[in-house]
């Protein structure tokens, strides 16, 4: 076929040298020679480039196929490094001194609190309209609760870089989505409780309401909850449902609104607060109680007689030894 093709396309060139006027004439005998072996020539050629074309693919294929097993091994240690080094990374985070709580009986306003305890569901962030700030001992701190509880301004930073590396290995696919489900214990305290909202106030705080620069922990926490409502992980679903941050639940997809709740605005906030003072009264109903039991009329009686006889043996023993002395 490739013979064929060569040969026609030889024979319209030859034809062309014929007809000149410059050129002698040939037979067609000579011609259909020429053409012939023009074609057998240059297929001879394309059949050797096509030849040595597949000997160099198949060999290509051989040398990827026994680096594929080192690639994916490296690959794989690769991931574990990076899921072992934000793993840890985390926990120096976590575990850091940052958190001031000035204003809560239950807790001691001279220490200062490791950062975890910001993220448990005893503090919850409020949405600032403005981020109050302060410095002690050359810190920078923010205030990040109703009830002016302070942090470390630079844990939000590191919070964020730590957000950015984790989107950026999803997104090289170094590291799967799947692998990042096994932190969601450190992620998704991000996406409830205003925490979400609060760092969109503070680091875009020249840009209200926009979220450019926290775009890396919203990539992160949809990923997140998308793979466990992909694979039915019901316990993180559990633990954001009723809670999730407003601001974070209005950039959710409209499919992954389904089945899950944002959180109320002012009253999952007041929650503590009211529960404090609920317990007063409770306190008082059951003294009020143990009142009647303690002070029954049988007791007031009795001790009334006890002290009614008292009164007049004393002072009849007095008379009576005074008067007898004398006579």
């Amino acid at each position: 076929m490739a013979i064929g093709f060569f040969q026609k396309r030889i024979e319209e060139i030859i034809d062309n040298v014929a007809n000149s006027d410059d050129t002698t004439s040939l037979t067609a005998e000579q011609l259909a020679q020429l053409s012939s072996e023009l074609a057998l020539y240059f297929s001879t050629i394309l059949l050797t480039l096509a030849g040595a074309l597949l000997i160099a693919i198949f060999i290509l294929w051989i040398l990827k196929r026994r680096a594929n097993p080192a690639t994916t091994a490296n690959k794989e240690l690769e991931r574990q490094r990076l899921l072992q080094d934000l793993e840890t990374q985390f926990l120096t985070i976590s575990n850091q001194p940052s958190v001031w709580l000035t204003n809560r009986s239950n807790f001691d306003a001279k220490l200062v609190y490791e950062f975890s305890l910001a993220l448990t569901p005893e503090i919850r962030w409020h949405v600032p309209q403005t981020v109050e700030t302060s410095w002690h001992m050359g810190d920078r701190l923010i205030t990040i609760t109703d009830q002016q509880d302070l942090l470390t301004a630079s844990l939000l930073d590191e919070i964020l870089l730590w957000f950015r590396r984790l989107d950026r290995a999803v997104a090289g696919e170094i590291i799967k989505v799947e692998d990042i489900y096994s932190l969601w214990r450190q992620i998704l305290p991000f996406a409830i409780d205003n925490r979400f909202s609060f760092m969109a106030a503070y680091f875009a705080e020249d840009n209200r309401g926009s979220i450019d620069d926290i775009e890396a922990v919203r990539q992160v926490l949809i990923g997140v909850i998308r793979y466990c409502q992909q694979q039915k992980h019901s316990q993180p679903l559990s633990y954001i449902n009723g809670r999730l941050d407003p601001l974070f639940f209005d950039q959710l997809p409209k499919g992954m609104k389904t089945g899950i709740e944002a959180a109320r605005h002012n009253t999952v906030r007041k929650d503590p607060v009211v529960m404090d003072e609920v317990s007063v009264p409770v306190q008082q109903n059951r003294t009020e109680r143990k009142e009647p039991v303690v002070t029954s009329p049988e007791n007031v009686a009795e001790t009334s007689k006890k002290t009614t006889r008292k009164e007049p043996i004393v002072s009849f023993d007095d008379v009576d030894v005074e008067t007898k002395k004398p006579g």
